[in-house]
């Protein structure tokens, strides 16, 4: 049996990809907390999803 694991980092960025909306909720409640290095691993992660979803745009076009 194989068995195939992802990182959180990457589910959470293809979870960001279905629904931007719910990662747009989660800025702002992350943003909210005010813990700086939350807010940029957080950052790091949505700006990861629209470049993907931008590529993706871009080869469905």
């Amino acid at each position: 049996m194989i068995v195939s694991t992802i990182s959180n980092d990457e589910a959470t960025i293809r979870s960001f990809m279905r629904n931007p909306e719910f990662a747009e909720y989660l800025m702002k409640e992350v943003i909210a907390d005010g813990d700086i290095s939350e807010i940029r691993e957080f950052k790091a992660l949505v700006d990861e999803a629209r470049a993907r979803a931008r590529e993706l745009e871009v080869v469905e076009a």
